[in-house]
């Protein structure tokens, strides 16, 4: 997750000394408020929170109403594209 992703860039960056993203891209998960802040700026993948809620619930209903059947569901995540990470050469 992004909160993860913090940890590493810190590490990478004030422990071990390399440089992001030109040594080493670093993604996260979730697309947290902080993950835009300048000194992380890290390129990270949004979970769609409302589609995610709206097929809970449909789930969750179509459960109470009898249906037994176990659903999968798959929503498309969204990469948001910042400079913690190179594009692939």
């Amino acid at each position: 997750n992004d909160h993860m992703a913090f940890a590493v860039l810190d590490t990478l960056r004030f422990e071990m000394g390399l440089s992001v993203p030109d040594e080493v891209s670093v993604v996260g998960y979730d697309d947290v408020p902080m993950a835009a802040w300048g000194a992380y700026d890290l390129t990270t993948v949004r979970q769609p929170l409302e589609e995610m809620v709206e097929a809970t619930v449909a789930a969750l209903l179509a459960r109470i109403e009898g249906e037994s059947e176990p659903r999968k569901v798959r929503l498309p995540g969204r990469l948001i594209v910042r400079r913690s990470a190179r594009r692939p050469a």
